[in-house]
């Protein structure tokens, strides 16, 4: 019986070291996850898009419309109308109603031959164009090449 209960105290020591090996494991594996679920997170951060302040809307970025433009008439001098018209539609997107965007978009559609996109930018520009008389005189100027009337 004394064996027996020797035995029995040597299985209890051995399963109480056990016991703690495993609860040592376990408690360095929720430190791995936890590490992991930070690292997680990071990468989480740094994969969401930065944010933007954005013009309220109907407002302009006068300075990538400019930029825009700029762009355009180097595209248009060198005959790219195509690739013009997508940078004149960029600074009317940045700028809307802007009589100068709305006058490069009617000076590259009607380029293209597409007199009646040409007519309406044209009108638009006219009519945006207030008290800037060059860019007015050059819209009615486009409207009446078009024949597209008032």
């Amino acid at each position: 019986m004394a064996a027996a209960m020797a035995l029995a105290l040597a299985a209890a020591g051995c399963a109480g070291a056990e016991l703690e090996e495993m609860r040592h494991q376990v408690d360095a594996q929720q430190a791995q996850i936890e590490r992991q679920g930070q690292l997680i997170e990071q990468l989480r951060a740094q994969q969401q898009p930065a944010a933007t302040t954005l013009p309220p809307p109907g407002s302009c970025d006068d300075a990538v419309m400019r930029k825009a433009i700029a762009h355009g008439d180097d595209q248009y001098a060198a005959g790219k109308y195509e690739i013009a018209l997508g940078y004149y539609q960029d600074a009317s997107t940045a700028c809307p109603g802007n009589a100068q965007a709305e006058l490069s978009l009617a000076r590259a559609y009607e380029k293209q031959g597409d007199r009646q996109q040409a007519a309406h930018y044209y009108k638009l520009a006219r009519d945006a164009a207030g008290s800037d008389n060059a860019v007015a005189d050059q819209a009615r100027q486009g409207i009446s090449r078009l024949g597209a009337g008032p």
